[in-house]
């Protein structure tokens, strides 16, 4: 047999181990249960890294979780006093629910001091159960001091709020800009021209409003470099999706990056199989599953589109949908959220000892599960 490229080889390694894992066929025990990993992750018990509930409606969530093999959810981010009000309710669920804080960074624009007090806010957070901090996508876009000037992530005024977070040794998430769509103008010829049709807040198209794109992710880069014994949880594949290689650059100049993959299947499909393999591949130990899932009170989100109650048919669907891409190597089916783009993705069939990465053991290292008994 001929000497394979390292590009040879991954595809041939996807190829072989998806066909493997799909028959439900391996070396070890041949008579095996066969798993139809379009709609069973591998592991039947996975981590959603990414997801939001509020008090009213934990029981939906759990129900959800539940019928999905969702075993333990991480409600990423928490603002102010709600998060005060959510942290007793899931006293009672530490090993199936936890929560990361969030600054209500409008009590900026009426208190000159909100800055330095921001550093004993997270603590007083870290202290009641705070898993981590997380910064939406405000901060960078829209956030605004007192002066109404907006305010940057590598502001010197914020520094004391990353030295508290590695000081505490706590996790710090980002959420910052978003698709490179959302950046673009904002007419039909779009490709996200329906998702921003249902959510005209999205655009970040006017410069005279908003900075570029890339200026923002530098800031918070410039904050992830600075802070090297922090661990950053960049959500959404760190928002650069639509570019691997970049995003792997990333990845190898900045070991401190964990990403999730929430509400990204349909980007990350895009790209061709042998692509995507690789990345998971090369970073397998630093990304973790997502959804983007959504319980508000006045109805849900699957990560993203139009809120309404799902039936659990819709739900498993959009589930299903994560681990196909993940466990397959089928082509041209539907991505978890098809109004984020009008475009098919191709699976790209990655080994049981990578998923079960990305779906447990990541997660559950990063943010010591073991101390809250999830299992």
């Amino acid at each position: 047999m001929k000497n394979l490229t390292r590009r040879e080889f991954a595809n041939l390694s996807a190829t072989v181990v998806s066909g493997t894992i799909l028959t439900g066929i391996t070396a070890c025990n041949p008579n095996e249960t066969k798993l139809d990993l379009r709609k069973i992750p591998i592991t039947k018990k996975v981590i959603d890294t990414h997801l939001h509930v509020v008090p009213e409606t934990i029981d939906r969530c759990l129900q959800v979780m539940d019928e999905n093999f969702i075993r333990y959810g991480l409600n990423i981010g928490i603002r102010g006093e709600s998060f005060d009000k959510f942290m007793p309710k899931i006293s009672k669920l530490k090993n199936r629910l936890g929560a990361m804080y969030a600054f209500d960074w409008d009590l900026w624009k009426t208190d000159l001091k909100f800055p330095e007090k921001a550093p004993d806010l997270l603590e007083r957070a870290v202290e009641n159960g705070a898993l981590g901090l997380k910064n939406f996508k405000d901060l960078g876009l829209t956030v605004t001091d007192n002066n109404g000037k907006l305010v940057k992530i590598d502001d010197p005024r914020l520094m004391p709020i990353w030295e508290k977070a590695q000081q505490l040794n706590t996790v710090v998430a980002f959420h910052t800009t978003d698709p490179v769509a959302f950046f673009e103008p904002w007419t039909p010829e779009n490709e996200r021209w329906e998702e921003l049709e249902l959510h005209p807040n999205w655009s970040f198209a006017d410069r005279s409003k908003y900075p570029e794109r890339n200026s923002v992710l530098e800031q918070r880069n410039n904050v992830i470099k600075s802070f090297k014994e922090i661990t950053f949880h960049c959500a959404h594949v760190a928002n650069n999706s639509e570019n691997l290689n970049v995003l792997d650059e990333w990845m190898d100049e900045m070991p401190n990056i964990v990403v999730d993959l929430s509400a990204r299947f349909g980007e990350l499909g895009r790209h061709p199989a042998a692509d995507g393999f690789r990345f998971f591949e090369k970073h397998q130990e630093r990304i973790m599953f997502g959804t983007d899932r959504m319980f508000w009170k006045d109805g849900e989100v699957q990560g993203a589109g139009p809120s309404k109650i799902f039936t659990k048919e819709e739900d498993n669907k959009f589930y299903q949908s994560h681990w196909r891409y993940l466990q397959t190597t089928d082509k041209q089916f539907d991505h978890p959220t098809p109004i984020q783009g009008n475009w098919k993705i191709n699976g790209i069939g990655l080994p049981e000892e990578i998923l079960k990465k990305i779906y447990w053991d990541n997660a559950y290292k990063l943010y010591n599960l073991k101390q809250f008994g999830v299992r």
